[in-house]
């Protein structure tokens, strides 16, 4: 039987188009998540992480003899603990344990689907006490507005089963153990507790008579899920000529309208929410309403949730500094910082941070050592040289005050926001102590989880040679993080607190009681 030349080039054609549509069926990225891990899975992606780690992790080089065996015992408890088939979202709550032993603000683990039971109520701190609220923040009963005990443990216990999920500066941090209060599910296997679908909650009222409550879960519906799931790869799924259109159709949201306008509070006082950094500095109109609020006697700007690189909002607040006479050898000096060495990592790794090396300053060498004498000896080995970074050169001006909320949330440069604004005397941290989360982050993922992991590849020191990184700042005023703040309640109080030269340094943070701003 003999084939024609037509035959043949069609046959071939068939055959190499069939090979390539099995090549890009095994070049499609799967799912990166796996819903189940074996122990040999949790195994390996233990030793790549404790690998990077200690190739990458700034926080592990500051204190490699105590950290190493210390995470190699918290793995040998998860492999031990973990023998059968793992869901990967409890893998991942043990991973974030694990990293949250380094102490580092940074650590986080990314891309997990927490299948895990959650609390059927909202929580919300007040004073020493824990609202419990619906979904429409109401109280679920108006009589005993209070939770004392969930599942018969007091509130105390899931406080500290909370904690161990957050990074040593968080700890304390309501509005950082709220989501993690939430996995109810999680947190009963640390506990020790049974998993069932209801949960029983112990209500309390102002003359300490108590009601229980029993409430249901919220159920997982693996089958809306599934249709969810179909839709979004229908979604996904376009050609090539249509994604092109909506890529013609894209507007970058630095020139997007932002929802973040001055707002008036009364006659004297404005207050202005900005979150992303960077787009500030791109953005002229919000600039321009920062400045139009600092003409009044008192600017609030609201940085809980700040983050980015850009030095640009303290540039601008600078204007509200008072004159540095203390460091006389260098008062432009701002801090200092260092970044893990890596074969990976260039010399400019840390001028996004807006750090430069110490020879761009051009000082003799006996200034520069006069300069340095304070900063801590390192392993050359495993950390770059040291970095400097300047304060801005803009002159005080004007009497205004400035009041800034912050947040363990406020991360990057709104770190050093909070940091350089605490010693203002014009101006007044509002809120919860942050998190010194000063660090550009290296991140990976894991083979078989799929998990991304993020850490601290950098430190931060201020002029005088302290670690800043993972050391947080403590606010002003202590303020329970809350949305619906009473912004006239909170201006009373910022007004009637003593100036900071009348302040003992050593002082605590002004107590603020949550039924005040509500």
């Amino acid at each position: 039987m003999s084939f024609s030349y037509r035959s043949i080039v069609m046959l071939l054609s068939v055959i190499i188009f069939a090979s390539l549509l099995k090549l890009a069926f095994f070049a499609v990225p799967k799912d990166n998540t796996a819903p189940m891990l074996n122990a040999q899975e949790v195994r390996q992606d233990l030793y790549a992480l404790l690998d990077q780690i200690e190739q990458h992790s700034a926080f592990y080089a500051l204190t490699p003899d105590k950290a190493s065996p210390q995470l190699k015992y918290m793995a040998s408890l998860i492999v031990e603990q973990y023998q059968d088939m793992t869901p990967n979202d409890r893998f991942a709550a043990e991973i974030t344990k694990l990293l949250n032993s380094l102490k580092d603000p940074g650590a986080q683990v990314h891309d997990f689907d927490d299948q895990s039971g959650d609390l059927p109520l909202t929580l919300r701190p007040l004073n020493d006490q824990w609202l419990a609220l619906d979904s429409s923040n109401s109280p679920i009963n108006n009589d005993f507005p209070f939770v004392t005990h969930i599942d018969g443990l007091p509130m105390s216990k899931w406080v500290a089963a909370s904690q161990a999920y957050l990074p040593e500066p968080a700890k304390q941090s309501q509005e950082m153990q709220l989501p993690w209060l939430k996995k109810l599910n999680l947190l009963r296997e640390d506990l020790g507790l049974s998993i069932k679908p209801y949960v029983l909650i112990t209500l309390i009222n102002d003359d300490l008579q108590t009601q229980q409550v029993t409430l249901a879960l919220p159920s997982h519906e693996p089958q809306a899920q599934l249709a969810a799931s179909n839709q979004e790869d229908k979604t996904q799924d376009m050609s090539v000529l249509e994604f092109i259109n909506q890529l013609s159709q894209f507007e970058r949201s630095e020139f997007q309208d932002v929802p973040y306008q001055l707002e008036t509070v009364n006659n004297t006082t404005v207050k202005l929410k900005i979150s992303d950094l960077y787009a500030f500095e791109l953005d002229r109109d919000l600039q321009q309403e920062l400045l139009k609020g600092m003409t009044h006697p008192l600017l609030i700007i609201d940085l809980r949730d700040a983050s980015g690189f850009s030095p640009k909002l303290l540039t601008l607040l600078s204007r509200y500094q008072d004159a540095d006479l203390n460091n006389t050898l260098a008062p432009n000096v701002m801090g200092f910082a260092h970044y893990r060495r890596s074969p990976e990592l260039r010399n400019d790794y840390l001028q996004p941070l807006n750090f430069k090396p110490l020879d761009a300053l051009e000082y003799s060498v006996p200034r520069l050592k006069s300069l340095t004498r304070n900063l801590p000896s390192v392993d050359e080995n495993k950390f770059s040289p040291w970095y400097i970074r300047t304060k801005p050169t803009v002159t005080p001006e004007g009497r205004n005050r400035l009041a800034l909320l912050v947040s363990p949330k406020c991360r990057q440069e709104c770190e050093w926001i909070a940091y350089r604004t605490k010693s203002w005397s014009r101006a007044n941290l509002i809120g919860e102590k942050t998190s010194g989360d000063f660090a550009r982050q290296y991140h990976f993922k894991l083979p078989n989880s799929g998990l991304d992991i993020r850490f601290s590849s950098s430190l931060t020191y201020d002029a005088q040679g302290k670690l800043l990184s993972g050391a947080g700042t403590e606010p002003d005023i202590w303020l329970p993080q809350n949305s619906d703040i009473q912004w006239q309640g909170l201006v009373s109080l910022v007004r009637s607190t003593k100036p900071k030269t009348q302040l003992i340094q050593t002082s605590q943070p002004t107590k603020l009681a949550q039924a005040k701003l509500n």
